[in-house]
């Protein structure tokens, strides 16, 4: 395989943190290497000389083109690949790079360039495509004082011809951390400032200025500058559908949503199929409280794709991202498995889009969708991140999603020390003599790793479960270093009255004596008034539901102010857990919730907590109380979820008092309970 003819051409300053990724990346594509350099302080030079590169000095006389220009004129091959030290060339194979460039008809190629932005570790990127690979034609110059391009003088050739040619181009230069050490903007804006006063009717140079003020985050600015080119741009540059995107979100931004409405109208009628001017649009209407618009938009933009090669675009639009934002439209519209359905699309474009994970895995363990989750889960096992996985665990171990877990917990990814308290869990949890043998290979599990405050955790709970006071407190100890808060948790469930009744309740099965009136804990009275905080409350939630202790939970409740103990604020996967539990356990949550309700003269909790009482009702067969001042609340929620559980409870009322009326329905409570809390409830 023979070396391309290809000269690779540079322009340096002081770029010795990303020149040697640079030019390692172009090893065996190209035949020589030109580099400019401007005045480098740091080693850059000698990077260069390493790759045998031909170095030119030369003076910055704050013009790019300039420098380009001198460096193209250096170049001895047929070709020119032209790149800045802070970008890279990716997978470029060169057999197909020879191809291109024998093509005989063609003057240039754009190629994709991926822009990373943000923080590194986010992998968050723009992308335009580029003219930067051109034949070695003294006519092909670049043009332009800064945002420099060659497009223009292709274009102005008799049959200049720019083809597409897919070797993608990734750019580091736009990290915050870049931005910051360069301080781009201050110099891109002298440089464009100091353009206009030779040039002011310069189209690219205004469309430059409008940009470093939109990058900037000065978005009325953007706006002024970038609002008068709409009518003067011609339709051809590149640029143009990227001026309508600026410009509407820079209009949106800046407090001016008509006439960002009016732009995104006129920028759609020229380009309908532009996927980030789609989703920008609907994501305006969406902020205006509007639904069926912005489906049929975000409709759109999935129909188009991936549009990457006609127009600038950013990371997931037209793709993953995409269909993220219309799951989130769907479950607005309380279409629940459209919804899911979008999101495990968005799984399929990118296997560890975190945020997807995010939405599909509780609406799916809330609506007892488990099978849905194993088998996407199976699929796709080996794509996926240890971080996600370390979320996927929790979400499992809290709906009681076994069939889940036990997929999961076959992921090479995790470490060899959750595969093992990840077999013991299930049946820890279980109400059967086998979760007496899972409990005894807890301490087992901690000598090969003593400092594994989970394991301690789980000792805790199954000590509250079998009612072993001497041994919760133990656990408990152990746990000081890691969760000191956890002891506000252990007053409430071992210590009432003095503790006289506690043991006593613990050991009386789920289907023991109805619930005590509710006593609390946190009251300034009681004897087990410590300061109690809210991540401590969950935390022993969790591994009470976990372990099966559901006695202890219910003391845990019964004992603590419902303006503290907001089950709606837990993880959402442990509200199937709650569904999933014995029928006496939730036949006493609903007590202590119907007598907390009592003491505070209308609902325990917010309209969502309400919502919840009536999955947990339903569960056991009951239709759930409402007293006036609950319904009262929901009504004037204004929320979608509230009314369809209302209207439910009517029709549940209606069916209880004529039981041979046929009247019967069916209502994802949960799902509810999900969306308003989405809705702020």
């Amino acid at each position: 395989m023979s070396i391309p003819d290809l000269s690779l051409c540079m322009i340096v300053k002081n770029e010795a943190q990303h020149l040697e990724r640079c030019l390692s990346s172009v090893a065996g594509l190209v035949s020589e290497i030109i580099i400019a350099d401007t005045g480098s302080t740091d080693n850059s030079v000698e990077i260069a000389l390493s790759f045998g590169a031909r170095v030119l000095e030369i003076s910055w006389e704050g013009d790019f083109a300039l420098a380009r220009n001198l460096t193209l004129r250096q170049a001895t091959c047929s070709w020119i690949l032209v790149l800045d030290a802070d970008e890279a060339v990716s997978g470029w194979p060169a057999d197909a790079l020879n191809v291109l460039l024998g093509a005989e008809h063609v003057h240039g190629y754009f190629l994709p360039f991926i822009h990373y932005v943000g923080d590194a570790a986010n992998g968050e990127y723009v992308t335009d495509n580029v003219c930067r690979l051109f034949r070695n034609d003294e006519r092909i110059k670049f043009r332009g004082t800064i945002h420099e391009e060659a497009a223009s003088s292709i274009w102005a050739l008799a049959g200049g011809k720019i083809a597409y040619a897919a070797l993608p181009v990734r750019h580091y230069g736009y990290l915050e951390d870049e931005l910051r050490r360069k301080d781009k903007s201050a110099r891109n804006l002298k440089l464009i400032h100091e353009a206009l006063r030779h040039d002011p009717a310069s189209l690219p140079l205004q469309y430059a200025l409008g940009t470093e003020y939109y990058q900037l985050g000065e978005y009325g600015t953007a706006a002024d500058v970038l609002l008068p080119l709409l009518k003067s741009a011609p339709a051809d540059p590149g640029y143009f559908a990227d001026i309508y995107l600026k410009t509407a979100y820079a209009l949106q931004s800046s407090g001016r949503p008509e006439e960002a409405k009016a732009v995104y109208k006129e920028g759609l009628r020229l380009f309908p199929d532009f996927t980030d001017l789609l989703e920008s649009c609907a994501a305006l209407l969406l902020e205006e409280g509007q639904l069926l618009e912005p489906y049929h938009l975000l409709q759109k933009a999935l129909e188009s794709g991936d549009t990457s090669q006609h127009y600038p675009s950013s990371s997931g639009s037209g793709t993953s991202r995409t269909s993220l934002l219309m799951g989130q439209v769907c479950e607005r519209l309380l279409r629940y498995e459209e919804a899911a359905d979008y999101w495990e699309q968005a799984i399929g474009f990118d296997p560890s889009c975190a945020a997807a994970w995010a939405e599909l895995v509780p609406l799916c363990l809330l609506a007892g969708g488990e099978h849905r989750l194993t088998a996407l889960t199976r699929r796709i096992l080996q794509a996926l991140p240890p971080d996600l996985l370390g979320r996927c665990v929790p979400a499992a171990l809290n709906a009681h999603a076994w069939a889940w877990l036990q997929v999961l917990s076959t992921a090479p990814q995790l470490p060899a020390s959750v595969q093992s308290v990840l077999r013991v869990l299930p049946e820890l949890s279980r109400q059967h003599p086998q979760a007496l043998d899972a409990a005894a290979a807890l301490p087992e599990l901690l000598r090969e790793g003593p400092e594994q405050p989970s394991i301690h955790g789980y000792l805790w709970a199954w000590s509250c479960r079998t009612g072993d006071a001497a041994a919760a407190g133990q656990w408990l100890a152990s746990l000081a270093a890691s969760r000191p808060g956890l002891a506000a948790v252990h007053h409430r469930i071992w210590e009432e009255s003095g503790g006289g009744r506690a043991a006593a309740q613990q050991r009386h099965p789920p289907g023991g004596p109805a619930a005590m009136p509710p006593c609390y804990a946190d009251h300034p009275g009681s004897p087990a008034a410590v300061p109690l905080a809210f991540p401590d409350l969950s935390y022993a939630a969790q591994l009470l539901l976990q372990t099966g202790a559901w006695s202890s939970l219910l003391r845990l409740y019964r004992n603590t102010s419902p303006a503290v103990f907001q089950w709606c604020r837990l993880p959402q996967p442990l509200l199937r857990g709650l569904i999933q539990a014995p029928v006496p356990f939730r036949e006493q949550w609903c007590s202590i919730y119907s007598s907390h309700a009592q003491q505070s003269g209308g609902a325990a909790g917010s309209p969502a907590e309400w919502l919840l009482y009536a999955a947990i009702a339903a569960s056991c067969g009951r239709v759930p109380q409402l007293n006036p001042a609950a319904e009262n609340a929901l009504r004037q929620s204004g929320s979608a979820a509230a009314a369809g559980g209302l209207s439910y409870h009517k029709l549940l009322l209606a069916a209880e008092a004529f039981p041979d009326s046929g009247l019967q329905g069916r209502i994802p409570w949960l799902l509810l309970v999900r969306t308003a809390l989405r809705d702020g409830l």
